[in-house]
């Protein structure tokens, strides 16, 4: 009996302390916005296992542990791209079977939004193949983003290079989230890219920035 009583505690307390840090998950984290390189050093020298414990603590404190997000990608113009990316299929550059293909129309943009909920998702990613859209395209993916965002998905665009004024644009038609990966280091961006240069992908990310949008960024080792 005492240590059913004891069980129920130690049930209680954790249930209590994980409604306390679901309620914490409302304040968004902090951004460091003065890393040092010996900030970066020193959290890259931690043993792993040290960095995977401090990452699980953070997620804790902002996420329900127990739960993932899904999330759905649909090309929305595939193939015909005029980059030479090294290891893309889409690019017009390689010899590939990935043929140039429309734009989705926004019905057919919408209809993939409602299957993607259908399943599941809670959000919906749009990429295109291409440098970066041209005024009659981004007008058509504006609509593609209010369209999403009615359904109550969050909405992620991958869009290539932005000019002045387009982050702004998407903002205001809904889009949450901004893709945009840096691909590789600086020093080895001519070994797989020649076709842009690395500050390109920066110039974009800072416009996102700006904008107020959510940043999805990554960089492989390649």
């Amino acid at each position: 009996m005492v240590r059913i009583e004891n069980d129920k505690r130690l049930l209680e307390h954790t249930m209590h302390s994980a409604t306390m840090v679901f309620k914490r998950a409302a304040t968004p984290h902090p951004e460091k916005a003065d890393w040092s390189v010996d900030d970066v050093e020193a959290l890259l020298g931690l043993p792993f296992m040290e960095l995977v414990f401090r990452a699980a603590e953070i997620h804790r404190q902002f996420f329900d542990p127990t739960k993932v997000q899904l999330s759905t990608l649909v090309s929305i113009k595939t193939g015909g791209c005029p980059e030479d990316c090294g290891y893309c299929p889409q690019s017009v550059h390689h010899d590939t079977p990935v043929a140039d293909q429309p734009m989705m129309t926004v019905d057919e943009v919408v209809a993939a939004a409602r299957q993607a909920k259908a399943n599941g998702a809670g959000r919906f990613c749009m990429g295109a193949a291409w440098r970066g859209p041209k005024d009659a395209d981004l007008q058509k993916t504006l609509d593609m983003v209010r369209e999403v965002k009615a359904l109550g998905l969050e909405t992620c665009a991958t869009f290539g290079l932005l000019r002045d004024g387009q982050a702004e644009q998407l903002k205001d038609a809904g889009l949450d989230y901004y893709n945009h990966n840096l691909d590789t280091a600086p020093d080895k961006y001519g070994d797989i890219i020649q076709t842009r240069e690395y500050e390109d992908r920066l110039d974009t990310l800072g416009k996102v920035r700006k904008a107020g949008l959510s940043v999805c960024c990554g960089a492989s080792s390649a």
